[in-house]
């Protein structure tokens, strides 16, 4: 469903955290569901997409075909995504997927932290990298004959016994790749489960190593900010010739001389 357009293409987003805490493999599922009826039916993606219609009218069309039909969270965020001025067709296919995905981490992330992510990430390589050694398995999911429900029964009898998060997606993936490689897919899916486990870790720079003390001191303070236990890794950089420079997930906190001093000097120059 790519759309002929001279913009760049950037893909829909919503704040996973406000749902983050009641995320759940069902939750998961039904959002694919909705994306399913969304891809089928051109006349209500069009819909959905309308810019000549109000984010306020296309959040309660999707309210007014979903709610007593989905969770909550699922229609909730689909309005989202939906009322979202610049959305396409293509973007918003794509944004619920993405979504889907990030729920199912979130669901991975409740019930076991950090360790959790990173065994959802390998399985999801894991499965991917089997697909990879054998062109026979390729041919069988990429079969256009081939059922859905075949793929997905064929994906359980190679699957080793693993989280019903990693399950949902592999299967997802063999089963409705969107016009992709289930195994490109899935590669897609592990990147954006890993946007969330890179969340839990906290890369720390510094001009000169640090003493145990403390990193004990830096590791408490970056808990207590962040809420969640985090893990640190260390790298001296004496290009910052002083300070530190902190990474966790997207946000940077830079505390280092040579941020202090490329500020200075932007300020000077304007």
């Amino acid at each position: 469903m790519a759309e002929a357009s001279n913009e760049p293409y950037r893909p829909l987003t919503v704040d996973v955290d406000r749902w983050a805490g009641a995320a759940s493999t069902g939750i998961t599922k039904q959002l694919f569901e909705i994306l399913d009826i969304v891809d089928a039916n051109g006349p209500l993606r069009r819909a959905l997409t309308d810019p000549s219609r109000s984010a306020e009218d296309r959040a309660r069309l999707v309210h007014t075909l979903f709610d007593g039909r989905a969770n909550d969270v699922a229609v909730d965020i689909v309005a989202e995504l939906a009322s979202q001025r610049s959305a396409t067709e293509r973007q918003l296919g794509d944004g619920i997927e993405r979504t889907a995905v990030q729920l199912a981490a979130a669901a991975a992330e409740n019930r076991g932290g950090v360790d959790a992510l990173e065994a959802l990430v390998d399985e999801l390589i894991g499965f991917k990298s089997m697909l990879e050694r054998s062109a026979e398995l390729q041919r069988a999911f990429s079969d256009s004959r081939a059922s859905a429900e075949a793929k997905v029964t064929l994906a359980r009898r190679l699957m080793a016994p693993g989280s019903e998060e990693a399950a949902l997606l592999v299967e997802r993936a063999v089963s409705e790749p969107r016009g992709s490689l289930p195994g490109r897919l899935l590669e897609h899916f592990a990147q954006w489960v890993a946007d969330r486990q890179h969340r839990w870790i906290a890369r720390v720079q510094t001009a000169r190593p640090l003493r145990e003390d403390q990193l004990a001191k830096l590791r408490d303070a970056l808990n207590r900010l962040y809420g969640r236990d985090l893990k640190l890794t260390t790298e001296t950089s004496p290009s910052l010739v002083g300070g530190l420079r902190v990474q966790v997930g997207e946000e940077i906190i830079d505390g280092s001389v040579t941020h202090r001093l490329d500020q200075l000097q932007q300020r000077i120059a304007a």
